[in-house]
């Protein structure tokens, strides 16, 4: 599996009738409940006064908040149109981390200092408006401050848009705050998730929201997305307190902020240095251009897979895995003769540009059978392992590209390298005591020559990370822990 993170390029913080703005603010907090008094209403009943109206009262509304963010998915999309990825094998989920997991008067019920308390037993939803425009503003405080220090501290608090009445300056919304919760004809639901205990981080997923974000990725307009509690949640009526919960925007100078994680699996197992009988094998080739950059073939090249004595053994269809990279998969029982034996590869109606390009032969020896079996049980193989490619501590400038290369050592041997199959990586960083996955345990590209992994630091956040590895051998599993350490670094 390998991962592509997309940032948000705006959000902000919503009240409903209010026209605060949050935008800027390192946390956004989700709340409802506690009702309130709403605009005079006329209601003709005499007993009823309203801002010294006689037949009038003020309406009682709920309170709640909604999050408004937008998706910069610019790297994202120049990969899938450079041929790099492919829309099929897309898919995302939207991150948020949980500020009540770095609170410890947040782990149970507690009146927080703005009154609400800590919101558990519920559902969020994500949620997706018609494309209208809108601003971010600069505002931080939900509440006006009080003026002890007089209005020159009151500098945090804007009522500029965007807000629930307004998306600018100039431009309301079709919907005050973005959408109509008792009419589901105004917004479309992406993802739900309910919260257990209410500590839990946002990891929105499923087929809608895939199906939307590779439309954009395919020129589709991008509309207003945002998370908010569930209808039912908001139309609950007579609460005296408002719940709420809290998680890390784009304006948190931590580790912690949103994202939303594409993955795809274009892991390259080649198995021509090991090709055995009664197992899938794959067989690659790679394409690169005069400044060893991989490029896409216009068309998907044929294969033919010819014995030694020239006869065309199979024709299997070949597939495109990622920018320069393609392959056939091969299940063989039998061979005519005996093992080990030479077959070819033939790759033809290679085309670049327009241009025909001369055939691609490539060997491989098919081996015997590659399961062992008898009486005791085989040992662990113990490797030792050596990272190239990156230097320790090295400061890499965000953007660039590394291939980083894994060479296992055979034991008890000066210099003799191998080929692993089942190498994994993992990429980190440290928030204080923890841990935080940036690249959850991964497969290590192997090809005929060597393993492998691509670190791409144009999405990575500037920071010190570390990089461990897993080999697994007869049922043994070592982790090597902080195999190489660096920093990625801002190009300013």
């Amino acid at each position: 599996m390998s991962i592509y993170r997309s940032y948000f390029n705006k959000n902000n913080t919503i009240v409903a009738n209010s026209d605060v703005n949050t935008a800027k603010n390192p946390v956004t907090q989700l709340f409802y409940g506690k009702n309130r008094r709403g605009k005079c209403i006329y209601t003709g009943l005499s007993g009823d006064t309203c801002s010294g109206r006689s037949g009038f009262t003020n309406s009682v509304v709920n309170g709640y908040s909604r999050f408004l963010f937008g998706l910069d998915l610019d790297g994202l999309k120049s990969k899938v149109d450079n041929c790099c990825l492919s829309i099929g094998d897309l898919t995302h989920t939207l991150k948020m981390t949980n500020t009540s997991n770095f609170d410890d008067t947040l782990l149970n019920e507690f009146i927080l200092i703005d009154g609400t308390r800590r919101a558990t037993s519920f559902d969020l939803m994500l949620f997706k408006v018609s494309g209208e425009t809108w601003d971010e503003g600069v505002g931080y405080d939900y509440q006006l401050p009080r003026d002890m220090f007089g209005p020159e501290f009151d500098l945090t608090y804007s009522i500029r848009p965007s807000n629930w009445f307004s998306s600018t300056t100039i431009t309301s919304w079709a919907n005050s705050g973005t959408y109509i919760n008792s009419s589901p004809s105004t917004y479309s639901v992406l993802a739900t998730q309910s919260f257990d205990n209410g500590n839990e981080n946002i990891e929105f997923s499923g087929v809608a929201l895939d199906t939307e974000i590779n439309s954009l990725l395919t020129g589709g307009v991008q509309s207003t997305y945002g998370i908010a509690f569930t209808p039912t949640f908001e139309n609950l009526s007579g609460i005296t307190e408002a719940y709420s919960v809290g998680f890390f925007t784009k304006y948190t100078q931590t580790f912690y902020e949103p994202f939303l994680e594409s993955t795809y699996d274009y892991s390259i197992n080649d198995n021509r240095s090991n090709f055995n009988l009664y197992k899938t094998n794959r067989l690659f080739l790679y394409v690169y251009d005069y400044n060893g950059k991989p490029i896409c073939l216009d068309v998907i090249p044929t294969v033919n897979i010819v014995s030694c004595d020239g006869l065309t053994a199979l024709t299997p269809t070949a597939k495109k895995l990622t920018c320069g990279v393609y392959y056939i998969e091969l299940n063989i029982t039998s061979i005519p003769g005996t093992v080990p034996t030479l077959y070819e590869d033939i790759w033809s109606n290679i085309s670049i540009g327009g241009v025909i390009q001369p055939d691609t032969i490539n060997e491989f020896v098919i081996y015997d059978n590659a399961y062992t079996m008898g009486s005791t049980a085989g040992m662990p193989t113990i490797y030792g392992y050596s990272v190239s490619g990156i230097k320790e501590n090295e400061k890499i400038t965000s953007g660039e590209s590394r291939k980083v290369f894994i060479s296992a050592r055979v034991p008890y041997t000066t210099n003799e390298q191998a080929l692993i199959d089942t190498i994994q990586y993992r990429l980190y960083v440290t928030q204080g005591t923890t841990q935080v996955d940036v690249t959850p345990w991964t497969a290590v590209n192997k090809t005929f020559t060597s393993n492998y992994l691509l670190l791409d630091t144009s999405w990575m956040i500037p920071n010190e990370y570390y990089l461990d590895i897993k080999a697994t051998s007869n049922e043994q599993v070592d982790i090597y822990r902080k195999v190489i350490t660096f920093q990625v670094i801002n190009q300013l």
